[in-house]
């Protein structure tokens, strides 16, 4: 087609700690969920504790308002509903998105891109 073609490669570092928790359920109500499997995220997300433990030692406590908890099963799930709206930033571009990795791309034929 000898088109011009602008990639831009973006692996988003701690991006499931990043998830804002009012965003994501504004955005799942957006998406139809309601009432109880709402109510269901809302508590999965809410009231979230973490501690240090190394050997005999232990942090003090501390109360997680942001983030989805990784390594389970819903995490990358959760994140891409959050991501979800990110190819509305730029409709010219391509968007290949997979989990915290995002690829974008501009075809053009003018030497100029337009992002």
């Amino acid at each position: 087609n000898k088109q011009m073609t602008c990639g831009i490669f973006i692996d988003l570092s701690k991006a499931f700690d990043t998830v804002d928790h009012q965003i994501l359920i504004g955005k799942l109500e957006h998406y139809g969920i309601r009432r109880t499997a709402l109510e269901l995220f809302e508590s999965y997300l809410n009231n979230r504790k973490q501690y240090v433990h190394i050997d005999n030692c232990k942090s003090k406590t501390r109360s997680i308002s942001c983030g989805v908890p990784q390594g389970s099963v819903l995490g990358p799930l959760i994140f891409l509903i959050f991501i979800n709206d990110l190819p509305n930033c730029s409709p010219s571009g391509k968007f290949r998105i997979f989990a915290d990795d995002t690829n974008v791309f501009f075809h053009s034929n003018k030497m100029t891109l337009n992002t």
